[in-house]
């Protein structure tokens, strides 16, 4: 999830990018978008957004190098999922937090029932963590898919410069 990916292309920035919009193109239900900064995105383009947003999307920047352009970038989840996610731990947390500030509870409440809520809530972040952890293990084939296609475009942009030179 944290690592950095570098993928060298022999040609300008513009001709790389050209060569993985024609390769994203032929993979039926993959897309390719590029915001305002720069930034490029390579994702599953199926369903809706909270169906499939457990599949990893690629987020990279082209740079200059002394021979052409490098993609560099990584993996993370659909911005919704990060936000579902982030949602879970945190009223989780935000309620975990209040149970212990909390005073002690009335004569009417069982003795155990702070301790009970206070690991029902611990029990419910380890498995959100848990479950991005398996769905990030999940991902692996589509990874392994977008990464295939991003050097199937570096491999385009080498044919296409040593049969035109």
């Amino acid at each position: 999830m944290f690592k950095r990916i570098h993928f060298t292309f022999t040609t300008t920035a513009d001709k790389a990018l050209a060569s993985l919009d024609q390769v994203v193109a032929a993979n039926p239900g993959f897309g390719l978008a590029i915001d305002a900064s720069g930034r490029i995105k390579l994702f599953r383009n199926q369903g809706f957004a909270l169906l499939n947003g457990f599949f990893p999307v690629f987020v990279g920047r082209f740079g200059a190098t002394a021979n052409g352009a490098q993609l560099e970038g990584g993996f993370r989840f659909h911005l919704l999922a990060i936000g579902l996610f982030a949602g879970f731990v945190g009223t989780s947390a935000f309620s975990l937090i209040d149970l212990l500030r909390s005073p002690p509870p009335a004569a009417d409440i069982p003795v155990d029932w702070k301790s009970q809520r206070i690991r029902f809530e611990m029990q419910f972040m380890l498995f959100a963590m848990l479950s991005a952890f398996f769905a990030w293990l999940a991902g692996k084939p589509m990874r392994d898919r977008i990464t295939a296609m991003i050097a199937e475009a570096t491999r385009r942009t080498a044919t296409e410069k040593s049969g035109s030179g």
